[in-house]
């Protein structure tokens, strides 16, 4: 990406070679390239910029090279370099939305219009119409393609971290996720982790069939994302057993586990849970595998107490 940002001091060649601009006009462009493009190429060699960041250089790149290309002295060559712009539409198209796209697919296909006017004279409008043919195709075709596939691979990762069944996530991309939530910022929270597992779920399978205990479990994962918080991350841990973890202010923290114990009682289905929490304050050192194990011990007495019912447990302290 370095390389790609500092190939747009290329256009101050294009500029200065030019004859038909003011000189004026071809050394402001010519400062403007260089700057743009040292610019960016120094800022990917720090690291990621920010997305405002990355926007731009799609779209100021885009007008450099658009403007580079009307500048040039030799109309084919031009009309060709206007092709450059598809680099920049597959940019916008893995990083940024449609929006994006749409813009700098504008700016080349109005640069690639202003360029086969010009190739227009001395080749021929049949030479002109298939190099703009060239500029509009490759324009729209590289970053609606880009696209199409990052959005086609896109669904399959979301299909690959959910549970075919429950449609929470599974195991292992609960701890992926959970991992994010206990290394971002939080302020006056606290981290609560519940362990939910269904009361007699054999007995259900056994009385009413598999088909049956599979609607159930689909249920349970609906149930809990509504009676969640939008921000919890919810997982199933294997065949009826459940978790969810958030980190929200004190009282609601208390209220998320009786709320999620009656969601899932208040279900249709003849099923009810044991639900155990480990509530900690946040940036209390605490280790994901320590609090988990804290909130079993939670759910297994709220088991052994009858089922239906929650237990919470608040870890004194909990080390890495």
């Amino acid at each position: 990406m370095a390389i790609i940002s500092g190939a747009l001091m290329l256009m101050a060649v294009a500029a200065l070679a030019s004859n038909n601009v003011p000189f004026v006009v071809a050394v402001g462009f010519s400062v403007v390239s260089v700057v743009v493009g040292g610019g960016y190429a120094a800022l990917w060699l720090r690291g990621w910029p920010t997305r405002r960041q990355s926007l731009a250089m799609a779209w100021i790149g885009g007008a450099l090279i658009a403007a580079g290309c009307v500048m040039q002295p030799q109309p084919m060559i031009a009309l060709m370099g206007c092709t450059g712009m598809a680099i920049l539409g597959g940019y916008a198209a893995f990083f940024h939305n449609t929006k994006a796209i749409a813009v700098n697919i504008c700016l080349g296909i109005a640069a690639g219009l202003l360029c086969a006017a010009r190739v227009a004279p001395e080749n021929g409008w049949a030479v002109a119409t298939a190099g703009l043919w060239l500029v509009v195709e490759l324009n729209l075709a590289v970053p609606l393609a880009i696209q199409t596939v990052v959005r086609t691979l896109g669904a399959d990762v979301v299909r690959s971290d959910q549970d075919p069944l429950t449609g929470v996530l599974n195991r292992r991309a609960f701890y992926e996720r959970a991992t994010t939530l206990l290394t971002s910022p939080g302020d006056d929270l606290h981290l609560i982790v519940v362990m939910i597992d269904l009361d007699e779920f054999k007995k259900l399978n056994d009385a009413y069939g598999h088909l049956a205990g599979d609607q159930a479990l689909t249920a349970v994962g609906w149930a809990l994302r509504e009676a969640s918080n939008s921000s919890a991350i919810i997982g199933r841990f294997g065949g009826e057993e459940f978790i969810v973890i958030d980190a929200l202010p004190t009282e609601a923290a208390e209220r998320l586990p009786a709320e999620l114990c009656s969601a899932i009682a208040a279900l249709p289905q003849p099923v009810t849970a044991s639900v155990g929490a480990a509530i900690v304050r946040w940036g209390s050192n605490s280790a994901m595998d320590e609090l988990i194990r804290s909130a079993d011990t939670a759910m297994y007495s709220a088991k052994r107490a009858g089922g239906n019912r929650t237990r919470i447990c608040r870890p004194a302290r909990v080390e890495h």
